[in-house]
């Protein structure tokens, strides 16, 4: 989405990630500028009030959400200025904004958007060049919202060209969008662009085989961590197991600690009361509030990360069934998240995602 963010929410301990952007709310006596947020379950949020996005339509079209205020109209800026509106004009329509949003619930789900859905209907057609195949790309091209449509193919030399060439009638005379040049459609130019789209595929299929010799060159990442369950972990816990508070027992200097993150966070102290609450408490967000208030031990920046690598080898030795979940990620890279810590996080330097890959591989050489 031009010009967003990325944002998210935390709904019954889990995070819902999301997407925002830029809006004009209606507050009545005057327009305040604020963000529009669309997260992964469809739930959009401005500052005054959400929705979802069938119900923007009916935002938009009440006035409570605009791209364009009256001009003279009374804006503040939250802790920023305070004024009247200028001449303002959007090159973007409500109906544009909310294609561009539910282009983003797809992405954040993982699901092709708009623009991938018309690419996959176009190879079809490719491959097999029927009036039906047609008319499904048409519908599917049509869907896009329309300013995004030059961006769609990912190519801008050709721009969205060659598919308005395949949705035209020969003779019909289609802009080029960039260079303005009038191009007329003949059989000719139906036959390169279809040629175009097949030799697309042909570079996606041969991609997906091609191999180094030792393997892929890359692999998707898989995210780990993220999620708090103030109400007890999920069952069956999946991924959730390679969190370093998930009740996992470890055992460091003969004693034993009920997840990775209450052994960690008791080492990084030397003050033997401070240890024993920190062992105790009840989970291992718990443990980390507590270590955070304690008195930290001479030296720890330099030791913490080996004594993270330790107690992450000694939990996947000590609990086999975590350990085959760890080395089912395969060769993935990791990507921890941690909102306390960004020397722990992908947000940072992603130290543990790195150590969790360094003791699959020690387990992969078992």
């Amino acid at each position: 989405m031009p010009d967003s963010t990325s944002t998210s929410r935390v709904v019954g301990g889990d995070v819902i990630e999301g997407r925002q952007r830029l809006i004009f709310v209606n507050k009545g006596d005057h327009y305040a500028l604020s963000t529009l947020g669309v997260f992964a379950d469809g739930v959009v949020l401005w500052r005054y009030g959400s929705t979802d996005l069938d119900g923007l339509r009916a935002v938009f079209d009440d006035g409570t959400l605009t791209l364009t205020p009256p001009e003279g109209s009374s804006l503040i800026i939250s802790g920023t200025a305070r004024g009247s509106v200028p001449a303002l004009e959007s090159w973007l329509t409500p109906e544009l904004v909310i294609g561009e949003l539910a282009d983003e619930v797809d992405l954040l789900n993982n699901r092709p958007d708009s623009s991938r859905r018309c690419w996959n209907a176009l190879l079809v057609y490719a491959a097999e060049p029927t009036g039906a195949n047609l008319e499904i790309v048409r519908a599917l091209y049509h869907a896009v919202p329309e300013h995004r449509r030059i961006y769609m193919l990912g190519d801008m030399d050709q721009n969205d060209v060659p598919v308005r060439i395949l949705l035209a009638e020969v003779g019909e005379t289609i802009q080029a969008r960039r260079s303005g040049h009038m191009l007329t459609v003949t059989p000719e130019a139906r036959k390169q662009a279809l040629d175009y789209f097949r030799r697309s595929e042909a570079g996606i299929a041969k991609a997906r085989t091609q191999q180094v010799a030792d393997g892929p060159e890359t692999t998707v990442p898989l995210t780990i961590g993220g999620h708090v369950y103030p109400h007890g972990w999920p069952d069956p816990a999946g991924l959730e197991v390679l969190q370093i508070d998930y009740p996992a027992a470890v055992i460091h200097g003969g004693r034993e600690y009920a997840s990775v993150m209450h052994a960690y966070w008791a080492l990084s102290t030397d003050d033997a009361e401070w240890r024993d609450r920190i062992a105790t408490a009840v989970r291992g967000l718990d443990a980390r509030a507590v270590g955070e208030e304690a008195p930290r031990r001479a030296g720890w920046p330099a030791a913490r990360l080996s004594v993270m690598a330790s107690l992450l080898r000694d939990k996947f030795e000590r609990h086999p069934a975590m350990a085959e979940t760890l080395l089912g990620t395969g060769d993935a890279r990791l990507l921890y998240n941690d909102w306390a810590s960004k020397y722990w996080s992908s947000s940072g330097t992603n130290w543990i995602g790195r150590l969790l890959e360094l003791v699959r591989s020690e387990l992969t050489h078992r």
